[in-house]
Parts: C-alpha cells; structure tokens; sequence
C-alpha cells in the first residue's frame, strides 16, 4: 500500500534564479557638467566654399536626379509594355476558350 502524506510535510518549493540587482551608476559631478557645456558652446569653424561651390555642387545633383528619373520612366514603360502584352495575350486566350468550349462565334 502505498504511503500517505501527513500533513505536516511541506510541499518542495521550486528554486528559480533571481536577477541580480542593478549595478549602481556614477552621477557626474556638476564641475564635469560645467565642462561639458563650455565645450558644447564652442561653434565649429566656418565654411570656406562660395556660393558658386554650392551653386555647382546643385547643378551637379539635379543632372544626377534627373538622369535617374528617366531611368525610372524608362523602366517603368519597358514593365507597362509587358504587362499590356502579357494581359492581351491573356484576354485572347480565354475569349478564345470560352469560345471553343462553348461553340459561339468570336467577335
């Protein structure tokens, strides 16, 4: 027979890991926050182009732009193109089996 449980027997408790805590940070002091600032207020070196550098470096990406976009259109007609004669060859298709199928004239 087997034997019984008396009910001063605690059920085992699972063991799981716990996470360690997190690990404690340093706050800056406020002289380093100070420093930070003073750095921050340092403005970078001026720029030494012209306004014809930037005139041409704009010319030179519109050519650019403009080359690429006839490229899209381009290839955008070549995927219309084949879609349209893929779409026709299917209508063809099916008018002509519906036809044969169902022996009616073709228009």
């Amino acid at each position: 027979m087997p034997a019984k449980t008396t009910s001063t027997q605690s059920p085992k408790r699972s063991t799981r890991r716990r996470k360690s805590p997190a690990k404690a940070t340093t706050i800056p002091s406020k002289s380093e926050a100070v420093v930070v600032n003073e750095e921050a207020k340092v403005a970078p070196p001026a720029p030494k182009l012209t306004f014809e550098d930037y005139r041409e470096d704009f010319q030179a990406r519109v050519k650019i732009h403009n080359y690429e976009f006839n490229l899209l259109v381009k290839d955008l007609q070549k995927g219309y193109d084949f879609a349209l004669l893929f779409s026709k060859k299917t209508y063809n298709y099916v008018r002509e089996s519906y036809s044969r199928a169902f022996e009616t004239e073709t228009v």
